[in-house]
């Protein structure tokens, strides 16, 4: 078993500055293709939920963040790996959360459902 002092001196010497930027440096590319492409599916859901509250017509602007906030939950769960039923149940206890902020649930089935084939009641 290793001693208390070997670990913090093991521990150090890999986080020295040049090891770490090396590290990252080595990464880079690969986490700049991975987050343009997470930006580019959390934008298009964005513009697919403003979309849809601009086909509902009757929502005030003021409340449109509250339910660009239950989309990008819902995006976020979906790039989570939770999907199916659990997805369902999710977006359902969602609901419920934005409705107690003044969203509509007719509005909030909509988008789960145009926008994320998510299925609520």
């Amino acid at each position: 078993m290793r001693t208390d002092e070997q670990r913090q001196d093991k521990y150090a010497a890999k986080n020295v500055a040049a090891t770490v930027s090396l590290k990252v440096a080595s990464m880079l590319a690969s986490m700049k293709t991975g987050f343009a492409d997470q930006a580019q599916s959390f934008v298009a859901k964005e513009i697919a939920v403003q979309g849809a509250l601009n086909v509902i017509g009757t929502v005030p602007t003021i409340l449109y963040p509250f339910y660009l906030n239950f989309g990008r939950e819902i995006w976020g769960l979906s790039r989570k790996g939770v999907a199916g039923t659990a997805l369902n149940f999710m977006a359902e206890s969602l609901s419920t959360k934005y409705q107690s902020y003044g969203c509509v649930k007719n509005n909030l089935i909509s988008i789960a459902n145009d926008v994320f084939n998510v299925t609520i009641t």
